[in-house]
């Protein structure tokens, strides 16, 4: 058994292993913001030399693991330019997601659902492959 601790990224197995024992669906929160896209706002820090986590979570499923992911998103204008520069990102073609910021927005979030990750739980499938219009593996990258 890993032991894990703050600030560890859990891979996928540990994941659907703790959903298992557990039997019920689990959210995880606050993840490591070196882990999490540039765009994800971050909690307050505890402490000044503590880690910074983002205001996200995940739903993981029994059998299935991960089917939806969210977060808040970053509000501040100066902070998302420092998120781009960080990144390495040209923030010219995002000018439209840059300018919500620089003529008001409000605090916002998003998620993403797996849909064949959630057929996959509705029909007690292992493998996500199995509820995938077009699966693929190595061997097979084309329908």
């Amino acid at each position: 058994m890993v032991e894990h601790k703050v600030g560890d990224d859990i891979a996928e197995a540990a994941e659907r292993r703790m959903t298992d024992i557990l039997g019920r669906p689990v959210f995880l929160y606050g993840f490591p913001a070196e882990l999490k896209a540039f765009y994800m706002k971050k909690m307050p820090k505890a402490s000044a030399d503590g880690p910074t986590f983002t205001e996200s979570c995940d739903l993981l499923m029994p059998g299935v693991g991960e089917i939806v992911g969210g977060s808040m998103r970053i509000a501040d204008e100066q902070e998302l330019l420092e998120a781009y520069k960080r990144e390495g990102i040209d923030p010219a073609p995002y000018y439209w997601f840059t300018d919500q910021r620089k003529y008001g927005t409000c605090e916002h979030g998003g998620y993403g659902l797996g849909v064949e990750r959630f057929l996959a739980w509705l029909a007690k499938r292992y493998t996500v492959r199995e509820c995938s219009l077009y699966p693929r593996w190595p061997g097979r990258a084309t329908p």
